[in-house]
C-alpha cells in the first residue's frame, strides 16, 4: 500500500466512519409508550442547520392526561458520540422522562439518517447543536435545556 493509500484509509476512518442507519418506526419504538404507568410521546422532526442540512430528531416528552396543555418541561439534549446516533438515546429515557424531564435527540449531520457526509468531530456539530436548542427556545415547550454528549 501507498503512503496515500494508507493516509486516505486512516482519514476516513476518522471522518467517514461507518454510519449506522435505521428504520425509526422499527428501532424507536412506538410514538406513545409508557414507563411507570406514566404515558410519553416521541415526536419526529426535522431541524435545518445553518448549513441547510437536515437533522433527524426526536422529542420524548411526557403526555399530560386530559389534552394536550402547554405545560413546559426541562429538556435534556442527547447529543451521540461517533458513529452514534439518536438511538443511543434510549439509555437516558428511563431515567430521564419518569422525572418530567423531555430527551431531545438527533443526529448530527454526516451520522445516521441526517443529511451530509462526513462528520468533523465537533466544527461543524457544534452548529447541529445551536441549530437545535434555536428550535427548542423557539417552541415553547421547553423551560430550561441542559446538555447529555457523549464523545466525537
Amino acid at each position: 500500500l501507498s503512503h496515500n493509500m494508507v493516509w486516505e484509509t486512516l482519514v476516513n476512518l476518522v471522518c467517514r466512519p461507518p454510519r449506522y442507519t435505521y428504520n425509526p418506526d422499527e428501532i424507536l419504538g412506538p410514538k406513545r409508550f409508557r414507563i411507570d404507568g406514566r404515558l410519553f410521546e416521541r415526536v419526529d422532526l426535522e431541524v435545518l442547520n445553518k448549513r441547510r442540512q437536515r437533522l433527524k430528531c426526536s422529542h420524548y416528552m411526557p403526555v399530560v392526561e386530559g389534552g394536550r396543555q402547554q405545560t413546559r418541561f426541562p429538556c435534556v439534549i442527547y447529543c451521540h458520540g461517533n458513529c452514534g446516533s439518536r438511538v443511543d438515546a434510549s439509555d437516558c429515557l428511563d431515567l430521564l422522562l419518569p422525572q418530567s424531564i423531555s430527551v431531545f435527540a438527533f443526529d448530527f449531520s454526516g451520522s445516521g439518517l441526517s443529511d451530509g457526509e462526513t462528520i468533523s468531530l465537533g466544527y461543524y456539530e457544534q452548529d447541529d447543536l445551536m441549530a437545535v436548542i434555536e428550535y427548542l427556545r423557539s417552541s415553547g415547550l421547553v423551560s430550561r435545556i441542559g446538555l447529555w454528549g457523549g464523545s466525537m
